[in-house]
């Protein structure tokens, strides 16, 4: 049976951020009970991909440097439905995904203008 994808933001989700970007390299402790989970939903043959504003070929070089069960590659830039389970895939574009699990992100539900500013900045302005 296919399964849609499942994409994870990787600062912040997949290592902690507590160090902040300092020069771009990966710094922070791996989120084990992340990983776990992506193991998990692979025994399940669901896909995971990392979609990330990182190089994705950084994040395999780190990913692949680990002890991880599972390989990362970088996904194909003529790939648009990513489907693979024999590893995870590693992309900067935004492909379709059943759920994205992200440290930064905000659920939509219709709201409007005011709604969106609201919970982008925390207080009222207009």
């Amino acid at each position: 049976m296919n399964k849609n994808a499942i994409a994870f933001d990787f600062d912040g989700v997949i290592h902690d951020l507590n160090d902040g970007w300092q020069d771009g390299k990966i710094y922070g402790k791996i989120n084990q009970s992340v990983i776990e989970a992506i193991y998990e939903l692979n025994k399940m043959k669901i896909p995971v991909f990392i979609c990330s504003s990182r190089a994705p070929s950084q994040i395999v070089d780190w990913w692949n440097s680990q002890d991880f069960r599972l390989k990362a590659k970088v996904i194909d830039k003529d790939t648009f439905f990513f489907n693979d389970t024999d590893y995870i895939g590693v992309t900067q574009r935004k492909l379709p995904a059943q759920l994205y699990i992200d440290d930064r992100a905000y659920k939509y539900t219709g709201e409007d203008k005011k709604g969106i500013i609201l919970a982008a900045i925390g207080k009222e302005v207009i």
